[in-house]
């Protein structure tokens, strides 16, 4: 070794440890357990070469910095400097998917006890290259590195990204650029939410109609149309094939597949191509997700069969250790009324139905155990009986539900809504589901399932991680909503389950991921969220506090949204019509934030006069925590409610106590900010008299705008087709002077 080297590398292993809080320091996400930073950095050139006993490690490094700056690492095993070395060697003292990186003038080492190790050691190299490693040099980056000395490792051993694609399909592009981004944060786990009540995306070979028929919704299909897709034909499904492929590309990159197929409840898809596995009934009832008939039948041995063969179709595909059959939010009225799942329970003994679902369990967990793997399930599982010792909790209800199925005794991950389910608003201004939480960056960073729990050591050794999970209902709308969502709360979440909490730190976490890290998402190519800011109006003045101290944020004055080409702020604007303006945070002009008004005045002047309201829906339907009272209220927060499909024909009627004088009246359906159960297929008329209508738009996502030229003394919402769910919902009119 040269004199230069061994000083070097004397040097930077003297050097104290420091906090990753100082201004102008890496900015690693997740950040890792430990750090020392030296002088000096490693210039990558057409000099340098790459060697190691990590194959794929090796070629995926330097073709990333190929493929990106143009740069041609070579492999070579006798270069004595300006190299990069990856070893893996189970002897290092290093823990599973640790990895030791130092980093001096003359080289740069990845030392890892595994493959994973090896993986993430280069995933934490790429973050301290040019950003434009993840994409396509400028030309004007300098490839060079820092000198490091970092040791590192997870704090869990399962961290975990769920993504459904039964409400909304993607296509299997967007499942390997999922794949590469949370592999880019060292996430290990991909849950596949392949099946649901509206599509079945996995082929099975033994059952054809399942993907056949399961996997598509619309007018002239099994399924009807749901969230969004309209009545036309939507869906699709992954081949057999796709899936094989999938599953190798997430194994390179140290990311176990584990596929759920949702059951007993949540399988209207399965039971409406083979209803013979379903409740013999008519049961009406509906599930919490406002579906009907969507239930295996637990007494039915035809069901077992059918699922063994599924499961055996499963296990070919997926080496995880895991699968995942669901047991969740289970309509437990079918079994009620099921002839043949009343003769079970008389015959076991069983005094309640939620010892069905135990039943149901145990019987999973056999077929499952058959192939050498392991069953998980919903929290609900815990329920109605015990549980074989390895089965796999995923605790979602609350943060007490997965501590509780702790203390039964079974190993548990974590995924509470409240921090885990990123399909929640991120504010109360942005679309998203509510019913959990609105999940915040910053609640999404503070999970922490031992922290927040007083577990003995014993049960400590059951929490076996975190995982962000992300439902589709309203994942339709708009383009690339999915990587809104997801990121950058992904980001907090791959620290949770990474970092040991004492290296973590929130306004930390924050700088790195503003400074440096949104930069990364972007060269990823990732239309991740960015913070709007918060505006208000006091003493005649617009004043805007950033997100963060070098966003950019753009402004319009005629109440339009901002643009790239809008006006930057720069400071306090001075007007006597703050109602006008709009401000949203824009970073490269590519991406941009909502747009927002000032949050401590009224927007919208709307009128609200006195209305009454008609309709085509018996009151049997009406939901009375939401009754027809809250549509007349003008509280924008509130909606009217009806427990049935629409159908061609059914009405909605506004009328006015006076006809009333307005710009525009905007004519909202579904649920206020989310857009769930609204018109799909239908058109606003109007009337002066109240008598002669005028037609209007067609609703277009269930909102349709009037423009009247004289004064307006009735609303009327008109169905044309089948809504696309089994409620509907209505809201109040917003009214305009």
């Amino acid at each position: 070794m040269k004199l230069k080297t061994m000083l070097a590398t004397l040097l930077l292993a003297m050097l104290p440890f420091i906090s990753f809080s100082q201004k102008g320091q890496l900015n690693l996400i997740p950040k890792p357990q430990s750090v020392c930073i030296g002088s000096g950095k490693f210039v990558i050139n057409g000099n340098t070469t790459i060697k190691g006993n990590s194959d794929f490690a090796v070629k995926y490094l330097s073709d990333k910095i190929k493929s990106s700056s143009g740069i041609d690492v070579r492999e070579s095993s006798s270069a004595l400097e300006n190299f990069i070395q990856i070893d893996v060697n189970s002897q290092s003292g290093l823990k599973r998917e640790g990895y030791r990186l130092q980093i001096t003038p003359e080289y740069i080492k990845i030392e890892a006890n595994d493959n994973a190790g090896a993986f993430y050691g280069v995933q934490t190299l790429l973050q301290l290259m040019p950003a434009s490693v993840y994409g396509e040099a400028s030309g004007w980056e300098k490839w060079e590195v820092p000198c490091v000395k970092i040791e590192d490792y997870p704090r869990f051993g399962y961290r975990g990204a769920g993504l459904d694609v039964s409400r909304t399909f993607f296509p299997i592009e967007t499942i390997y650029n999922f794949i590469d981004w949370i592999s880019y944060h060292k996430i290990n786990t991909f849950h596949w939410h392949l099946t649901d009540d509206n599509g079945w995306r996995v082929e099975i070979k033994k059952y054809p109609l399942l993907t056949q028929k399961g996997a598509w919704r619309g007018p002239d299909e099994v399924l009807p149309p749901s969230y969004g897709s309209g009545n036309k034909r939507y869906g699709g499904f992954y081949t057999q094939d796709e899936i094989k492929k999938v599953v190798k590309y997430a194994s390179d990159r140290n990311i176990t597949i584990i596929p759920e197929i949702d059951m007993p409840g949540h399988s209207k898809a399965v039971i409406h191509t083979y209803p013979e596995v379903g409740c013999t009934n008519e049961n009406k009832q509906m599930s919490v997700n406002g579906e009907v008939n969507n239930v295996w039948c637990v007494g039915n041995e035809k069901s077992y069969i059918m699922i063994e063969n599924i499961v055996k179709e499963l296990v070919a595909l997926f080496p995880s250790k895991m699968i995942h059959l669901g047991g969740d939010e289970v309509n437990m009225d079918n079994w009620k009324s099921c002839p043949s799942c009343q003769a079970l329970m008389k015959k076991m003994g069983m005094k309640e139905e939620i010892e069905l679902l135990n039943y149901f369990v145990r019987r999973m967990e056999k077929i499952v155990n058959k192939h050498g793997r392991v069953l998980v399930g919903w929290d609900e599982i815990i329920k109605g009986g015990d549980l074989q010792p390895s089965t796999v909790v995923y605790g979602w209800g609350s943060m007490k539900r997965g501590a509780n199925a702790v203390r039964k005794g079974q190993p548990t991950v974590f995924l509470p809504g409240q921090y885990c389910y990123l399909d929640m608003k991120q504010s109360e201004y942005e679309r998203g589901h509510n019913w959990a939480a609105i999940v915040t960056l910053d609640s999404t960073y503070k999970i922490d399932p031992i922290k927040m729990n007083d577990f003995t050591p014993e049960q400590e050794k059951l929490v076996l991680g975190v995982q962000g999970n992300l439902w589709c209902e309203l994942l339709d709308r708009p383009a690339r909503f999915m990587e809104y969502q997801f990121f950058p709360r992904l980001c907090a979440l791959s620290e949770a389950g990474w970092t040991n909490p004492e290296n973590k730190d929130y306004d930390d976490f924050y700088f790195r991921l503003t400074k440096t890290h949104y930069e990364r998402l972007y060269n990823m190519g990732i239309a991740f969220r960015l913070p709007f800011p918060n505006v208000k109006y006091e003493n005649n003045t617009l004043k805007v506090k950033l997100p963060y101290d070098w966003a950019v944020v753009r402004y319009t004055t005629d109440g339009t949204e901002p643009s790239a080409t809008s006006n930057i702020y720069t400071g306090d604007i001075v007007t006597f019509e703050p109602e006008k303006f709009r401000f949203a945070t824009f970073y490269r002009d590519y991406n941009k934030s909502i747009s927002v008004g000032a949050s401590n005045i009224e927007l919208y002047n709307y009128i609200t006069p006195k209305v009454s309201i008609e309709s085509s829906y018996d009151a049997e339907y009406t939901n009375n925590r939401f009754p027809v009272s809250n549509i007349t209220s003008y509280d924008f927060k509130k909606y009217w409610r009806i427990n049935r499909r629409s159908q061609a024909g059914d009405y909605v009627l506004y009328t006015f106590e006076q006809p009333v004088e307005c710009s525009k009246i905007t004519v909202e359906t579904g649920i206020p900010n989310i857009t769930f159960y609204s018109v799909t297929d239908g058109y606003v008329e109007y009337s002066y008299n109240g008598k002669d209508f005028i037609k209007g738009e067609e609703f277009v996502y269930g909102t349709a705008v009037i423009e009247p030229k004289d004064r307006v003394k009735a609303v009327k919402i008109v169905f044309t087709g089948m809504s696309d769910a089994l409620i509907t919902a209505f809201q109040n009119l917003k009214i305009e002077k």
